[in-house]
């Protein structure tokens, strides 16, 4: 591996994270002093959300996923929502209008996990450097600290990037939770009626956008153990994956 091209690939993430690495007073700075009241908050949202499922025949789904969502669906058949589908998901949470959406979180991931693949070949040489010239050791001393530099380099710009992936996922998930009645009667209507007309290649899309949501909500919690601060984050998260449950069910073999 030549230091060089390293060094220059090293500074040209530097130079395009710098888009991404914004300055945020408000980073860590508000805790979550009343997540008991925010998680019953939400609570009482999906248990609302459940009961009108529950209470909806298929007319009235019909007629709301038309009136609120302009999906047309008539009683017979569901035509193609595959745009519809996208619009909605997009308009949610990739509008690029947005602060934060999940173009700009899935950047950052892409750019972590470039420098998690540039870490592991740099550690990689350096072993070799030690071990193959062992006995050259004082003679490759300065390509030796070239490679500490550029690891310590590396390393500052993932922890950076992690802290801002945690921070811009936190923002997304507020605004997905602040409408989570409305995303979660969308899905859950449009799933029932999918099962009623055995939808299966519809259920399966559904799905895929599902874990959207949840891909984009994962990072505010940075794959912690469960914190009190966190729990709005995997609640939100468990009911997404409670609404695939339904389609896998659906999809399994009988």
């Amino acid at each position: 591996m030549n230091v060089l091209k390293l060094t220059t690939k090293v500074n040209n993430l530097e130079s395009i994270c710098s888009s991404f690495l914004v300055k945020d007073e408000d980073v860590d700075e508000k805790k979550e002093n009343n997540i008991a009241l925010k998680v019953k908050a939400f609570d009482e949202i999906v248990r609302e959300c459940k009961d009108e499922v529950d209470s909806s025949d298929i007319e009235h789904k019909i007629h709301v996923l038309k009136l609120l969502y302009g999906l047309e669906v008539d009683g017979h058949n569901i035509t193609s929502v595959d745009d519809t589908l996208d619009d909605y998901v997009s308009g949610q949470i990739n509008d690029s209008h947005m602060e934060v959406n999940e173009h700009k979180i899935n950047s950052i991931k892409s750019i972590i996990s470039s420098i998690d693949e540039i870490i592991e070949k740099l550690a990689v040489e350096y072993k070799n450097i030690l071990y193959k010239n062992s006995k050259w050791y004082r003679f490759q001393g300065k390509k030796l600290k070239k490679y500490e530099n550029l690891l310590t380099q590396l390393m500052s710009l993932k922890e950076k990037l992690e802290t801002q992936l945690e921070s811009d996922s936190k923002k997304i998930s507020f605004m997905i939770i602040e409408n989570f009645y409305n995303i979660y009667i969308f899905f859950s209507f449009l799933i029932s009626l999918s099962i009623e007309k055995n939808k299966e290649m519809l259920l399966i899309e559904i799905a895929n956008r599902l874990d959207r949501y949840i891909e984009v909500i994962e990072p505010s919690f940075s794959g912690r153990f469960l914190h009190h601060e966190d729990m709005i984050y995997h609640y939100a998260i468990y009911e997404f994956k409670e609404l695939k449950n339904q389609i896998f069910t659906k999809l399994a073999p009988q």
